[in-house]
């Protein structure tokens, strides 16, 4: 390295050690976090953060760290909520989760057990909806890849829906169709000019979408009862969720108009917000990473909640219909991390503490192969055994993995940390466990908390079980085929 470039280095670190403290005062009167209450959190002297009265800490003391709590009384909650019938109105909506955001049996269970169905975009959860007990006509079947054999067994078992997300998936399902003798109940993905477009769906714009389902309408194999919209980009405001439901509405008047189509099934996919949960921005990341300067936490109450959500889903659907004179077809909704992502948190202890010049780093036993989603997402971040303590020093959070990119927190203030701590990552049950890897460390516990009651739904991963599936003899083997591939 040149003279010049140390001479550069040099200068550029000593002003960000000069600018830090300066912005870190500035900023520390504008500091936000969402309280513990919000997550029904409460702070018991001598015990730390608890939940229905039992310690946090105390949690990983009899199931290990790090550990998933999943709150079931959230979780109930979080359902009624999504069935409510909203106020003044004949019927609601019905609800369908996403099995790809938190697919532990035991949370999927409850979920079934008060009515909801399951939202499937593979063979595996297929199987596993299946398994699990779900009634063929409350399984809609999404999603870019359906192998052969699941759209068979899928038509065979008589779903409430099965989804194209590209026309050219159209052929594959008259030709099983027609093998089984069997009309399956289709609808077709479209695409508006929000949300997500490339692999996923058909866009409206230009006459893709209406051509396709002119494709679908003019087979005799297939049921075309439906249309299937999923923004994609997260629905934060009323006006976000309002804008992509008109743009779906007006091209069911086009089905009507053009083809003489009248839906039995709108299906406005998910896409809802958890209200505590949101994307940092690049300007925040970066004075973050460079200044030390907080985080802004979002406003959870000027979120669009599940209620109003439902209520206006159905609000905009019915007064649609009502002014065209026509029945307004049945409202299915597909949330993912709405439903579960602030039910649930994960609990991980501090390992060591490392000194640097600037900095100290807390190097927890959970990281990213079990946070991913907090890398570019807000996760409120608690002190579980002393909450009250002041947030009185800066640290940068990492993970077990020897990789600088774990990094779950550049720069948090915390209450003063030692060794053994415990913290709580908030809003841990929207894609922590299916984005979870067991890069070098076994999978951890996940346990339910009900009613003050503690209950296993899934034993931590083992040694063993991570080469239960590995062959060491060096023998030949034979391929098999999976389950519903």
């Amino acid at each position: 390295m040149s003279l010049k470039n140390r001479l550069v280095g040099t200068a550029k670190r000593q002003m960000k050690q000069t600018l830090r403290p300066v912005l870190q005062r500035a900023m520390a009167p504008k500091r936000t976090e969402i309280p513990a209450s919000y997550w029904g959190l409460e702070q018991r002297p001598g015990q730390g953060l608890c939940l229905e009265g039992v310690p946090l800490k105390a949690l990983v003391e009899r199931w290990g760290s790090p550990l998933h709590v999943v709150h079931m009384a959230a979780l109930r909650r979080n359902v009624e909520r999504f069935l409510a019938v909203p106020q003044g109105r004949a019927g609601g909506c019905e609800v369908f989760y996403s099995y790809k955001t938190n697919p532990i049996p035991g949370v999927l269970s409850v979920l079934h057990g008060m009515g909801v169905g399951a939202e499937i975009i593979s063979a595996y959860e297929l199987w596993l909806a299946l398994k699990l007990g779900v009634a063929p006509e409350r399984i809609v079947y999404n999603g870019p890849v359906k192998s052969e054999a699941s759209v068979r067994e899928a038509i065979s078992r008589g779903i409430q829906l099965l989804a194209a997300n590209h026309a050219e998936e159209l052929g594959t399902f008259a030709r099983i169709a027609a093998e089984l003798g069997k009309r399956p109940r289709v609808a077709l993905r479209v695409s508006t000019d929000s949300g997500w477009a490339a692999q996923f769906g058909t866009p409206i714009a230009g006459g893709a979408a209406l051509r396709a389902y002119a494709q679908a309408r003019a087979s005799s194999h297939l049921d075309v009862v439906g249309l299937h919209a999923h923004r994609g980009a997260t629905i934060r405001t009323e006006g976000e969720f309002t804008g992509f439901v008109e743009a779906v509405l007006a091209f069911t008047d086009t089905l009507h108009q053009e083809l003489g189509l009248d839906l039995e099934v709108l299906d406005l996919g998910g896409s809802l917000c958890t209200p505590s949960v949101e994307h940092i921005a690049e300007r925040d990341w970066r004075l973050n990473l460079t200044f030390f300067r907080d985080v802004p936490a979002p406003d959870p109450d000027g979120a669009l909640g599940i209620s109003r959500y439902v209520a206006l889903a159905v609000e905009l659907v019915e007064s649609h219909y009502a002014r065209r004179g026509r029945q307004r077809p049945r409202i299915f909704l597909e949330p993912g991390r709405a439903m579960t992502g602030d039910t649930q948190l994960l609990l991980g202890r501090v390992h060591t503490l490392k000194q640097g010049d600037d900095r100290t780093w807390a190097v927890l036993d959970a990281g990213v192969n079990h946070a991913e989603c907090v890398r570019n997402e807000y996760h409120q971040l608690f002190h579980v055994d002393r909450p009250d303590a002041p947030a009185s020093r800066v640290y940068t959070v990492v993970g077990p993995i020897c990789t600088p990119g774990d990094t779950l927190y550049h720069a948090k203030r915390l209450p003063e940390l030692t060794e053994g701590d415990t913290l709580a990552i908030m809003d841990a049950g929207a894609y922590f466990v299916p984005f979870a890897t067991s890069f070098s460390y076994p999978q951890p516990a996940i346990i339910a908390l009900d009613d003050g009651k503690e209950r296993l739904l899934r034993r931590a991963e083992t040694f063993e079980d991570q080469i239960a599936l590995d062959t060491v003899t060096g023998a030949a083997a034979t391929p098999s085929k999976t389950e519903a591939a």
